[in-house]
């Protein structure tokens, strides 16, 4: 929900594995249909047909993944591939977005304020990743909110939105960049034309920079985000800045702290939850596999 600062906590969802939902798809057997291929596919217990017509000593496992057929997911698995516990390779999951928060068992610390010097830090800790292959976080995936910022009101104007910026960005070492165009409403009803930019950096829990890419070269599908990182540990930390520029001082400000000092429509001070034509939004998706 957008108001005031409106910063859209857009936290961190992480999706439940496909295989575990039952949602990979599992290529057509030698019968077609459901991967196992009609009769000749052993799907039984003791004694029941396997894939080439013999019987099994034990519980059929036709692709030979370690996992039982009759619990097995994703039927086919090539050869030698490592598996999941309900039998599914990465190769035949599709990464999905998580709709709780927090995930995996994580513990989120925010601190720190988005429009202040020093920006916002969103530190996450303790992440279970159980036998998940793959684990990402993508930035400003929700396809509900505009994310952007703006001075003079809601973010409503395309322009506002943020784009990315590859000249300020430096993606291999965890530095993204966006910025957009928006103004400040004044005391004397005008507007006064304004820059903004966001710089986010990503860390793991060593402080070594996390990689930033976009979504296809991740290898993930997201709803809205066109970027993110590859979350390969159990701790990660995120901070973030918003400034803007104008073209009188030239000089990129903490967005509240330009407001502060700016002579607005509401006594010029942003205080603790920002100005009333203060908006922004802000924040990211968990994806997995």
């Amino acid at each position: 929900m957008l108001m005031k600062r409106g910063i859209l906590a857009g936290l961190a969802m992480l999706a439940a594995a496909s295989c575990a939902n039952g949602e990979a798809s599992p290529p057509p057997g030698p019968g077609g249909g459901d991967g196992g291929g009609g009769s000749d596919t052993g799907v039984g217990v003791d004694g029941s047909p396997s894939g080439d017509g013999s019987t099994c000593d034990g519980p059929c496992d036709t692709d030979h993944d370690g996992v039982p057929d009759t619990t097995d997911k994703c039927p086919g698995t090539p050869q030698g591939a490592k598996v999941n516990k309900v039998g599914c390779a990465d190769s035949q999951l599709t990464a999905k977005v998580e709709s709780t928060f927090p995930p995996y068992g994580l513990t989120w610390t925010p601190g720190g304020d988005l429009g202040r010097a020093g920006g916002l830090t969103w530190t996450y800790t303790g992440i279970q990743r159980a036998d998940l292959f793959h684990i990402w976080w993508i930035v400003g995936d929700d396809p509900a909110y505009p994310y952007g910022v703006s001075l003079d009101g809601p973010i409503d104007v395309p322009g506002e939105h943020w784009q990315y910026s590859a000249t300020d960005s430096d993606l291999p070492n965890g530095k993204l960049v966006f910025t957009n165009t928006t103004g400040i409403l004044l005391a004397d009803s005008s507007t006064r034309p304004l820059s903004g930019r966001l710089t986010m950096n990503i860390v793991d829990d060593t402080n070594a920079p996390i990689a930033f890419a976009d979504v296809a070269t991740l290898g993930v599908t997201a709803q809205d985000g066109k970027y993110g990182a590859e979350i390969k540990g159990t701790a990660f930390k995120v901070t973030a800045l918003i400034e803007v520029e104008d073209t009188i001082t030239n000089t990129w400000t903490p967005y509240l702290d330009y407001y502060d000092a700016a002579t607005t429509v509401d006594t010029g001070d942003a205080g603790p939850d920002g100005g009333g034509n203060t908006y922004v939004s802000y924040g990211g998706s968990f994806y997995d596999k």
